[in-house]
């Protein structure tokens, strides 16, 4: 009987845009199947709770997280003998679901250590890390005290181009702080701020215009 019910249930599995069954769980189900010999099978005390932090979505510099994890992890009473399995286990804890998906597609019982897996974890989100240093190098690109407005936007635009998945948000805040003070458009954007950069873009035609016709 319980054959013939698998079997029922393996035909339904296979009908395309059927919603999957609920797995059934397993006595192996619950161990953490991505960490090697003797991570996997160290039981965690009940005594121990995961660091309350900010869960990490993969948008910021994964070594700060490390790092801010690790911080945490140092004040939980946690014995010397379980310190490696519980800074494994615990980690996971701190990503969003998507993040936690990200890292750990690697193989099963294959994580063999915290180093391993921060290395894994680091490499993983590199390009966040890498967006966060262009961001910063990007905030100190501005006007100089003569230059055009329209060689301003020009430089900063080709700048943004190298960025990937840079926000409209970011590429004005940038735009408006690299505007030399006192320049007039600096007072234009600031007290009716613009939503988007074509907004933004269509604004500083008006004045570029005004460059001209000025030589301001």
């Amino acid at each position: 009987m319980v054959k013939e019910v698998q079997k029922l249930k393996n035909m339904i599995s296979s009908i395309p845009d059927v919603v999957q069954p609920i797995l059934e769980m397993t006595a192996t189900s619950t161990k953490v199947l991505r960490f090697a010999l003797p991570i996997c099978d160290v039981e965690i005390p009940k005594r121990f709770q995961n660091p309350n932090m900010k869960l990490y979505d993969g948008t910021t510099n994964p070594e700060e997280h490390v790092a801010q994890y690790i911080e945490r992890m140092e004040i939980i009473p946690i014995s010397v003998d379980l310190k490696e399995a519980c800074l494994c286990k615990g980690f996971g804890s701190t990503l969003t679901r998507l993040t936690l998906k990200r890292l750990f597609g690697a193989p099963p019982n294959s994580i063999t250590s915290f180093a391993h897996l921060v290395n894994l974890f680091n490499n993983q989100f590199s390009c966040s890390r890498s967006f966060e240093i262009f961001i910063y190098y990007l905030y100190r690109i501005t006007q100089k005290h003569e230059e055009y407005l329209r060689y301003y936007v020009g430089r900063l635009r080709s700048e943004t181009l190298d960025i990937p998945n840079i926000d409209m948000d970011t590429t004005v805040q940038v735009f408006k702080m690299g505007l030399k003070n006192g320049y007039p458009f600096y007072e234009d954007i600031v007290m009716s701020p613009c939503r988007n950069l074509d907004e933004v873009r269509n604004r500083a035609l008006r004045f570029i215009r005004l460059e001209n016709d000025q030589r301001i």
